[in-house]
């Protein structure tokens, strides 16, 4: 038996899932905790996630015991796995400008700004990176910064200037949380400023926490797959490093696999009423057998004519924007299910498994069976950041 320590600040279903699921193969007995760790507790490893490095002090032979960790940088004894900030943030404000959004907001105490192995640390300033590339803003409350330090925890007053924030924005907008943790205030302050979620104000949050997102107020749209995948590599580059072998230092980084839509996204920012009927005719039967041709018709406009404002609004075809709302939910299904390929070609809108097989090949290069194969096991070689 191996007794591991899993000292959490921030403890998600999906990542314990896998964490416990790990323990229970391989003979481990799983200690967990918050910020404050026992004294003098001693074992064969550690998990942790936003934990510095004083925190472990209480912790005998330390330097000495295999860790992975969320934040810390790898040296001696400790090894990273980190979420690839900037992709989850491409990911986010694609799927945004996707449905036509020019204006993008977030609330949070603050954002942090400093950079880990060169890609931000905070997934929101790597937004505001992203956003910043492409001339757009992010408009951010931050109530550490907005608030006396006395008032950072008065419910009240976050209030009101969660709400003074909100009606100063031109609508439509998104809006971005980076944990579901806030998700109530967030709906009871647009509740009260009568402000429509989605109509006037979609939200997302990036938090693989279903049951929170599921059974918010408006059920709300999430980035999913970080946490499974991050679980997972936590475990096995830990067990690696109890075996005695030689880990590189390099981090290794976690990826989300899609973007799940709920109602709190369920809109769109589109002027153009023909480029919106298309648009949402893709969004609302991707999953079946359509074609460009069949958007053209509910469109009621030519080929040539779809293809312009398709350009001029998202700088792409309609057949790409289609191809990428059915890789979106195929990369979901390979990496959240045990569906067969078949299957999966059926729930995506293509006609059989080799006709999937081809396309997503050309679109990533590689086949559905060794992405879904990555997805759940760790290189054994040298970690790609």
């Amino acid at each position: 038996m191996k007794n591991i320590l899993c000292a959490l600040m921030e403890p998600n279903e999906e990542l314990l899932k896998r964490i416990y699921e790990y323990g229970r193969k391989h003979d481990w007995q799983i200690e967990r905790c918050g910020r404050q760790v026992p004294d003098r507790w001693s074992g064969d490893g550690i998990i942790s996630d936003y934990l510095e490095l004083p925190d472990f002090a209480p912790i005998e032979r330390f330097q000495s015991t295999p860790a992975v960790s969320r934040l810390l940088p790898p040296r001696g004894n400790i090894r990273t796995i980190r979420p690839d900030t900037m992709r989850i943030a491409e990911m986010i404000v694609d799927y945004f400008m996707n449905k036509g959004f020019t204006r993008f907001a977030t609330a949070v105490p603050r954002i942090l700004q400093e950079d880990l192995d060169g890609k931000p640390r905070d997934v929101l300033e790597a937004v505001r990176r992203v956003l910043e590339s492409r001339g757009l803003q992010l408009r951010s409350c931050l109530w550490e910064e907005e608030l006396p330090k006395a008032d950072w925890n008065d419910y009240r007053k976050r209030r009101k200037l969660l709400q003074r924030f909100f009606m100063e924005i031109p609508r439509p907008f998104a809006f971005i949380l980076s944990s579901s943790s806030v998700l109530p205030i967030i709906y009871r302050v647009l509740h009260d400023a009568g402000l429509r979620v989605p109509e006037e104000v979609a939200v997302l949050s990036n938090t693989d926490d279903w049951s929170v997102t599921e059974n918010a107020f408006v059920p709300t749209s999430y980035i999913s797959g970080e946490f499974p995948e991050l679980g997972r590599k936590l475990v096995e580059l830990l067990a690696r490093m109890m075996d005695g072998e030689a880990v590189p230092e390099t981090p290794i980084y976690a990826t989300p696999s899609s973007i799940i839509s709920r109602r709190s996204t369920d809109t769109l920012a589109v002027a153009d009423i023909r480029l919106a009927k298309a648009v949402g005719f893709f969004l609302q039967n991707y999953m079946n057998f359509i074609s460009v041709e069949d958007a053209v018709r509910v469109a009621g406009v030519s080929r040539g004519l779809l293809t312009r404002l398709f350009q001029r609004q998202f700088g792409k075809s309609p057949r790409r924007f289609l191809q990428e709302i059915r890789m979106n939910q195929i990369r979901h299904l390979l990496d959240g299910t045990e569906l067969p390929l078949a299957e999966v070609a059926r729930q995506t809108g293509y006609g059989s498994d080799m006709a999937l097989s081809l396309a997503f090949k050309r679109e990533t290069g590689i086949t559905p069976g060794r992405y879904r194969e990555s997805r759940r096991r760790m290189p054994q070689g040298e970690p790609k950041p």
